[in-house]
């Protein structure tokens, strides 16, 4: 199966550097989980797995990191991404905080930003 990246409808996958989606797994602990300062034995008490994604993209026209810049707007967005656990594609909601746009450049009369990267984290 093949990746994705789609957020609010919009299929920013022809965009994707090479290495584009970088997934990983976070786990959400409870609070009290750390370790015992006496010992140094680790404590833990998981209440969660969420995914996150680190996302980088070729050469974007002004035009697409535009849109993407909206689309990535709200708090939370509908993201659908190949899914490794479930080997499907999933839509999930998640946030991201940072985008750090690239280089911006102007190549034959038009504007254009390289290297444009962020983090998605799992609701």
């Amino acid at each position: 199966m093949e990746p994705i990246f789609l957020v609010n409808g919009h299929d920013y996958t022809r965009y994707l550097a090479e290495d584009g989606l970088k997934p990983s797994r976070n786990d959400v602990d409870a609070e009290g989980s750390g370790r015992n300062l006496l010992d140094a034995l680790m404590y833990r008490t998981r209440i969660a797995t969420k995914q996150k994604w680190t996302v980088s993209f070729n050469r974007l026209s002004a035009e697409t990191l535009s849109q993407l810049e909206r689309d990535m707007e709200p708090v939370f967005v509908r993201v659908t991404l190949l899914d490794a656990k479930e080997n499907r594609h999933v839509e999930r909601s998640y946030y991201t905080s940072t985008i750090n746009e690239g280089v911006q450049r102007y190549i034959g009369g038009e504007t254009v930003y390289d290297g444009v990267t962020f983090n998605l984290t799992e609701r």
